[in-house]
């Protein structure tokens, strides 16, 4: 349920949109509490553990920071004081302890390589911490950024199901939402697919058909047989002995895997293209980390997954 004042607020723009009723109840119904991130002045380091973009981490004494198999290290994107929160947008976030998101390579966009990591000890015991020394950065030619101090205001935003009935029979409403990216707890975006099934197949032993569910099981026989041709005999083993019987149980129980990754999977946290920090992700896209709700309640970051939504 909503918070009191952000009730008020889904009510206020129901109201102004002329959406009560049927409509204003299943908004009311469906809407979810998120965290909007703002940037809160360039990072200054004269505190300890806050929320911050980018940078140098806080981080206990035992981390060791995320390489590549090249031993170029990872690019630290963020670390959240889940205790300095406003409030909690969903029950199986923690109340506190810090959050540190790394990056890997982004390419390509999807089932990016990166790393979530949950401390919740002494916070004394922080250290900033620069990059390994004598080490390269992934990907440093477009990874100059600036850091920023961050602060958390709540909003309440839409899921899809919800903000498709707007953009379909309400579209000045649908006009009217105020765009909610660079959130914890948010929601992804819709225009670039169907993100939490791409997580939920990659996680579930169903990778190989992450571009294939939509076809049958002949076109994939299909494909094999083309590609034993033009002399792609790996391919065309990788597509009979792994995506062919993974299609075939997907579609025995579509419907089952389709309400689980809608069900499971939501958007953990969102970063946008960030002008003042220096991101651009592609083509000012979208990076989104999704997590299976039953990991969360385990505080397992080991499963999670990562998006790049661009044009």
């Amino acid at each position: 349920m909503l918070p009191l004042s952000l009730q008020d607020s889904l009510s206020e723009f129901i109201r102004k949109q002329g959406l009560e009723g049927q409509a204003g109840d299943l908004l009311k119904a469906l809407a979810e509490t998120s965290l909007v991130y703002e940037l809160a002045g360039e990072e200054d380091y004269v505190r300890t553990g806050n929320s911050r973009i980018a940078g140098c981490p806080d981080l206990p004494p035992s981390f060791s920071w995320p390489l590549d198999p090249d031993g170029e290290y990872w690019t630290f994107l963020a670390q959240i004081n889940l205790g300095e929160l406003p409030l909690s947008p969903v029950e199986l976030l923690p109340r506190e302890g810090m959050l540190y998101f790394f990056l890997g390579l982004d390419e390509p966009a999807y089932d990016i390589d990166h790393r979530i990591y949950y401390y919740n000890g002494n916070r004394n015991e922080l250290i900033r911490t620069s990059p390994p020394e004598g080490r390269e950065e992934i990907g440093a030619e477009d990874r100059d950024f600036k850091s920023y101090k961050i602060t958390f205001k709540p909003v309440w935003t839409l899921p899809e199901q919800a903000a498709d009935l707007l953009l379909n029979d309400y579209p000045e409403a649908f006009e009217a939402l105020e765009p909610a990216s660079d959130t914890l707890w948010g929601q992804y975006q819709s225009w670039a697919g169907n993100t939490p099934l791409d997580a939920y197949l990659c996680r579930n032993g169903l990778q190989d058909i992450l571009f294939q569910h939509y076809k049958t099981t002949e076109q994939i026989r299909q494909e094999a047989r083309e590609a034993e041709e033009r002399g792609s005999a790996d391919y065309a083993q990788r597509l009979l002995t792994k995506a062919l019987p993974q299609l075939t149980e997907y579609k025995q129980n579509q419907d089952k895997h389709k309400a689980a990754a809608a069900a499971n999977w939501h958007l953990l946290f969102s970063v946008s293209s960030l002008d003042e920090v220096g991101m651009c992700w592609w083509d000012a896209g979208y990076l989104e980390f999704f997590i299976d709700k039953a990991d969360l309640e385990q505080l397992d970051f080991s499963r999670t997954y990562v998006n790049l939504a661009t044009s």
